[in-house]
């Protein structure tokens, strides 16, 4: 997601919402994901794309703190996991997605017959509106 469309999703958002009305924004955060077998890291996902994105769009946001507009009333760092029957559905959730896994780790997913969890790092944080739209 571009800057532009980061700024226009919030202007929607701001038109939206009533003065003092909550947003709550989910923001993706490093490190990267990591693929884990019975709390065994297997590897890394690859590509900063969408942690590059979720900079972005966390920037345009702590503008709108830093100028008033919003006001940040809570934050928590949380992890967010992704459950796969077996390594071979992980590999192919994989298949349309920006990121992707290391190649080198490939044979060793594809034949873990075993869950699998993805474990991601995420921030969610509760914004209020503190003026008015317009």
């Amino acid at each position: 997601m571009e800057r532009e469309d980061v700024v226009h999703v919030l202007g929607v958002a701001r038109e939206a919402l009533v003065p003092g009305g909550v947003l709550l924004d989910l923001e993706v955060v490093p490190p990267q994901p990591v693929i884990e077998v019975e709390g065994r890291v297997v590897c890394a996902v690859e590509g900063d794309g969408l942690l590059r994105a979720a900079a972005e769009a966390t920037a345009v946001v702590d503008d709108l703190v830093a100028r008033g507009v919003l006001r940040e009333e809570a934050v928590d760092d949380h992890d967010a996991l992704q459950h796969y029957p077996t390594g071979a559905a992980l590999v192919a959730d994989f298949e349309n997605r920006e990121r992707s896994l290391p190649a080198t780790a490939l044979p060793e997913l594809v034949a873990i017959e075993e869950p699998c969890v993805m474990r991601e790092r995420c921030r969610a944080r509760r914004l209020r509106l503190l003026e008015p739209a317009g």
